[in-house]
């Protein structure tokens, strides 16, 4: 099967689920129901016998729910996880990576008041690595000196897109264009390794980063990181059991306000916020289908025929990461020890 194939079963798969729920929503609730439909209420006046009738918007319906545990401990416990590497491999390992090459990317946009700490930080991290290794940052958009400023770094690999808003407005497919033009120049330097960032949060030190590596590196093929504070990312999550996070979030969110007139703060909370709690570092790694939370080391043979994609609202990790999974067997895990904190 060609890539072209591939890709494009990979986003029959991805948003099938979705389509369903529509499909069945939609079948199955009165036109009444919706959040912008209206109730006729008659009224009969004491004083003159008079039917009158008044319009009235009907008002949101809370969503409760008895389960506040986050994905993480909602997921059961997984057997087969990457083995842990020997006290011998872990004495070797910096001198293990000297051998290896990184090509750290990122997108930017208006990303100026981070940008002296996020230099540190991915600094640190590829000095680790093979002295050819990179650092390429994608500009566009910005309206404050993110260009000039990455510009006067000269570690760093610097190009712009300009404004990408005029030609591509939707913003998860502005995203996933800077993405696959990183991983277009990622796949020309054949590194070993690309660390996919977020420059705006981007703050892992190089004892978290190192945590991606205390595990043998022919059992995984990407390892996310964890935001300290809280696990944000909900967006990019995809967990292995179909009956926890294996969906949109936000498509979820919006077609049960849409259909059944539940109160947007409700969902929010009972679906999203449940699950953006802070995921303990001491914890297991976690396979999933999908997950970012503003950092991701990838094995680059793993990316191999597979690319970003944020058409229909999606997020842009998502398709890139079901496609690393069915053509390349990639494995993927959230390690909680891979600690990224806000900047």
């Amino acid at each position: 099967m060609n890539s072209a194939a591939t890709f494009y079963r990979c986003l029959l798969l991805l948003f099938l689920p979705s389509l369903i729920l529509f499909s069945v929503i939609y079948l199955t609730t009165p036109l009444s129901s919706g959040i912008s439909s209206t109730n006729q209420l008659s009224q009969t006046s004491d004083s003159s016998s008079v039917t009158t009738t008044t319009t009235t918007r009907p008002k949101c319906i809370p969503l409760n729910t008895s389960n506040s545990r986050p994905f993480f401990e909602l997921e059961p416990p997984q057997l087969n996880l990457p083995r842990r590497i020997s006290s011998s491999e872990r004495d070797n390992l910096r001198d293990r990576l000297r051998s290896l090459r990184l090509a750290l990317v990122g997108c930017a946009r208006n990303t100026e008041q981070n940008i002296d700490k996020f230099k540190k930080h991915a600094e640190s991290i590829v000095d680790l690595f093979h002295p050819t290794s990179r650092i390429i940052i994608i500009e566009s958009d910005s309206t404050d000196n993110t260009l000039a400023k990455f510009r006067q770094w000269p570690r760093a690999e610097v190009y712009t897109y300009g404004n990408l808003l005029k030609t591509i407005p939707e913003r998860p497919a502005r995203i996933a264009y800077c993405r696959n033009k990183l991983l277009d120049k990622a796949r020309q330097l054949k590194p070993d390794y690309m660390l996919v960032i977020d420059v705006d949060i981007f703050a892992a030190n190089v004892s978290s980063f190192l945590s991606n590596f205390e595990y043998d590196t022919n059992d995984w093929s990407v390892m996310t990181a964890n935001l300290i504070e809280k696990y944000y990312d909900i967006w990019a999550l995809r967990t292995l059991s179909d009956s926890i996070l294996n969906f949109d979030i936000w498509h979820r969110i919006w077609a049960l306000q849409l259909a059944h007139g539940y109160c947007y703060d409700s969902l929010s909370k009972n679906i999203l916020e449940i699950h953006q709690k802070t995921y303990p570092p001491d914890r297991n790694i976690l396979e999933v289908r999908s997950a970012f939370d503003g950092a991701g080391l990838y094995k680059m043979s793993a990316t191999e025929g597979c690319n970003y994609s944020g058409y229909f609202h999606t997020c842009e990790h998502v398709p890139f990461h079901i496609c690393m999974r069915e053509k390349n067997q990639a494995k993927i895990f959230i390690n909680p020890k891979f600690t990224n904190k806000w900047l």
